[in-house]
């Protein structure tokens, strides 16, 4: 026959543990001067239930009520069924639990006092069901569960899942398995045996065997890290074992499922053999104790040996261990002992002496010490991360209580954590590109519109000014207005730059006569304030560059230097030198290894801030005040660094003036020269040729058709280009030239060139964009358009592209 585990001697076992930590540690006292909030459950039968009397009694409430009383313990009771008296609990409203099982996904909200019960679950069925004997027998069965219970778990672990029937509680499952309801339930054997005593239910039986798995430990719960709380609950359990109380409390409730197991002629054979086995004792006595001399040597010995393995450890580990306390007398953090490696990391040469205090041997790093001097007033277990003076490196620091002392851990983790922070370096670098590409995107669309609208601008205005005699007073005005439209044409170039959609013209560069002329420049500006001084590099020197661009680049960070310097006398150094960039530089992992020159661009005005720093490269962000600074200078800078596969660094602090680095790869052969647009002395008119110009910007059409007509041509002009098709493959003969737009609804440029080449393969086709990817000139060169032009156009750009194929057909 099988009975329920007995509990005692496990508790007695872990009290007497408890009761010895406590002598050598220090026992707290029994009192506690606050009033306890005690969960007391009216709904668990036999364990705290609300009797027909009205009170609650039970084997959990007996028990608890005898800590109270032996501990002196102060208690307010608060009563509820299971699911307020827990909610309660969790919410911090309760300090003590009187019954709940120990479960690891409870431990986060709950210290547990050492199981005072420990029951084992079985099957329960019907008195007359002779077909299940195991867990295995269950399959096909209706077995009752309530939800989230263990008897659920264990049923889905063992593949029962599809015989779980669910029910409100284990009594209401017991009840429906004497009713014949459902065919089994699994519980614990105490709860079970219990509830069918009281209920007198006849008909339902426990299996002789356990379940494997359902083992439930009962257990006094206090709220988590209430440490001293838990050792009064389990100090005063020791007392209820010792003085044989807790013994009362178990027979007067469970006796009756627990009947006693051996027969009168059992016990008298019992005592016969205890009398006969009682001589046997004395006789062994003597022996015993020659016996335990000898064990004590042994152990003393044995006790030696841990003693120098303890030392061995803790002289061995390559962490630094400080032992440390509190004098009594003055209330200082003192160090007791100190490993080699502690005095490794902490540099103290052979000491410190015992006792020396804490803050004198960390005098090179206080903070250290005031960290550590902290964690050891709190009393807990801690840990963090502290950065050595200077920079140095980084130590994991843990701080332990060692009975009335702290036993310090000191690991050396500065490889680890340079790792991290490079790690976070490469992380922001990442988000602060895919800024920039999301701004230069949009930025790049913005470019594209104002292109349009620059067309009519200055389209417009040219056209004005030629229809008015040269004296007339708007004249000015309008040439103004020419003068504000290529002002604006530069700022869109720009925009495209930044945004990277504006390629560059690249040849071979020399570096320092573009240096020398926007010293130039720059030396006009600061007028005489500022020193400048130039420090070149090989004389043969050439980089990989559009010249436009660089020249852009050195004046916008020169210009940048001069405004933070303005008001004082300062000093702007300019200086070349090559280098040779392995894979993964620290400063440049983003660049390709190979031969880069490196110029420098220095400034001793006031510097920068760390959070400035970061920022700079941000479109749109600056320092200057309002009407002093788009904040696009830096940002086309960055945009020009890319798209010249190279870089530019900021190395700046508060008055120490900033250096800008720019990395340009060298030129490793000599390009031809690019192509130089001239201007004509005079656009050359038609002679009433047909265009056919085809635009979805109504505006953009109107001034071209101007344009075209004003230069002598005859012009078919369309917003769409089905309607321009329609027309051009009714009589393809007739038009000298097709000037379209790339970007349109419907068909596009591309598909509208592809059209005309199919009916008439060598018309002249100028396709016409605020922007040309890549990929749409190769698409254009692939269909042998004519010419590409970029908006925003001009009288003379139209005159001349028109004017040239025109002739050339």
């Amino acid at each position: 026959m099988i009975y329920p585990k007995q509990p005692y001697y496990r508790v007695l076992f872990a009290c007497l543990l408890l009761a010895g930590a406590g002598a050598m540690g220090g026992a707290e006292p029994p009192g506690e001067s606050r009033v306890l909030r005690v969960g007391v459950l009216t709904d668990n039968y036999p364990y705290s239930f609300r009797d027909s009397d009205g009170k609650v009694k039970g084997f959990a409430y007996d028990v608890v009520d005898g800590v109270v009383e032996v501990m002196g313990l102060k208690v307010e009771r608060i009563e509820g069924n299971t699911q307020q008296i827990y909610a309660r609990f969790e919410r911090g409203e309760l300090d003590i639990l009187q019954s709940l099982a120990q479960m690891p996904e409870r431990e986060a909200v709950a210290d547990f006092s050492v199981p005072y019960l420990n029951m084992v679950g079985t099957i329960f069925v019907h008195k007359d069901d002779q077909r299940v004997l195991r867990v295995e027998d269950l399959r096909g069965r209706r077995v009752g569960v309530h939800r989230s219970s263990l008897g659920e778990m264990l049923l889905r672990q063992s593949g029962l899942g599809d015989s779980i029937v669910y029910v409100e509680s284990v009594q209401a499952a017991l009840e429906q398995v004497n009713n014949g309801q459902i065919d089994a339930t699994l519980a614990s054997r105490l709860t079970g045996l219990s509830l069918a005593r009281r209920e007198g239910w006849k008909n339902i039986k426990a299996l002789q065997i356990e379940v494997p798995g359902y083992d439930v430990r009962y257990c006094v719960a206090v709220r988590e890290g209430d440490h001293r709380l838990l050792a009064q609950v389990n100090e005063g359990l020791a007392i209820l074992v010792r003085t044989g109380r807790f013994d009362e409390y178990y027979r007067k409730w469970f006796s009756h499922v627990e009947p006693s197991r051996y027969t009168l002629e059992q016990v008298l054979m019992a005592v016969a053999v205890g009398l006969a086995l009682a001589l046997l004792v004395v006789l062994w006595a003597a022996a015993r104790q020659r016996r335990l001399r000898r064990q004590i040597a042994r152990q003393a010995a044995e006790l030696r040996a841990g003693e120098e393995r303890y030392r061995s450890l803790f002289e061995g580990t390559p962490d630094g261990l400080l032992v440390l306390e509190t004098a009594a007398t003055s209330g200082a953090v003192v160090v007791v002992q100190a490993n080699p490696s502690a005095r490794r990391l902490l540099q103290t040469g052979s000491g410190p002496a015992p006792g020396a205090r804490l803050h004198h041997v960390l005098s090179a790093d206080a903070t250290l010490a005031d960290r550590l001097t902290a964690a050891s007033r709190q009393g807990e277990a801690t840990e963090f991360e502290h950065e050595k003076p200077g920079a140095a490196g980084w130590w994991r620091v843990s701080v332990s209580p060692l009975g009335s002392r702290f036993l310090v851990s000191l690991r050396d983790i500065s490889e680890q954590t340079q790792a991290r922070l490079r790690l976070q370096r490469q992380e922001e670098r990442m988000r602060h590109s895919q800024k920039i590409e999301a701004i230069g995107t949009l930025a790049g669309g913005i470019a594209h519109d104002f292109n349009n609208l620059l067309t009519a601008i200055i389209g417009n205005t040219q056209l004005s000014l030629m229809n008015l005699p040269p004296d007339h007073p708007e004249v000015a005005s309008l040439e103004q207005v020419l003068k504000a439209g290529r002002r604006a044409q530069q700022l869109v170039k720009q925009i495209l730059t930044f945004s990277r959609r504006s390629e560059a013209s690249r040849q071979a560069v020399k570096i320092s006569p573009l240096i020398e002329e926007v010293m130039g420049f720059l030396r006009a500006v600061a007028r005489g304030t500022v020193e400048f001084a130039h420090r070149t590099g090989p004389v043969d020197t050439e980089i990989l560059a559009d010249p436009a661009q660089v020249h852009q680049v050195l004046m916008n960070i020169g210009t940048n230097a001069l405004q933070a310097m303005r008001g004082t006398q300062g000093r702007l150094l300019f200086t070349e030198e090559e280098v040779v960039l392995e894979a993964g530089t620290p400063l440049q992992p983003d660049l390709k290894p190979g031969r880069y020159l490196r110029i420098g661009v220095a400034d001793t005005g006031p510097g920068m801030s760390r959070e400035v720093v970061d920022r700079i490269f941000e479109p749109f962000f600056t320092t200057k005040p309002m009407g002093e600074g788009t904040g696009l200078g830096l940002s086309v800078v960055h945009g020009i660094m890319q798209q010249h596969d190279g870089a530019v660094t900021v190395t700046s602090e508060l008055g120490r003036g900033t250096l800008f680095q720019l990395y340009f790869p060298l030129a490793t052969a000599r390009p031809a020269p690019a192509a130089t647009e001239t201007r004509p002395a005079a656009v050359q008119l038609g002679q009433g040729q047909s265009i056919l110009l085809v635009d979805d910007d109504a505006s953009i059409v109107e001034t071209v058709r101007k344009v075209l007509q004003r230069l002598g041509y005859t012009v078919s002009a369309h917003l769409r280009a089905e309607d321009a098709l329609a027309e051009f493959e009714a009589a393809p003969d007739r038009f000298a030239l097709v000037l379209s737009d790339l970007t349109m609804p419907g068909v596009n440029g591309l598909q509208l060139a592809a059209r005309v080449r199919a009916r008439r393969p060598r018309s002249p086709l100028v396709l016409v964009s605020g922007y040309w990817p890549e990929s749409d000139l190769a698409e254009a060169r692939r269909l042998q358009v004519s010419a590409t032009l970029h908006k925003p156009l001009s009288y003379e750009s139209i005159g001349r592209i028109v004017a040239d194929h025109v002739a050339r057909a």
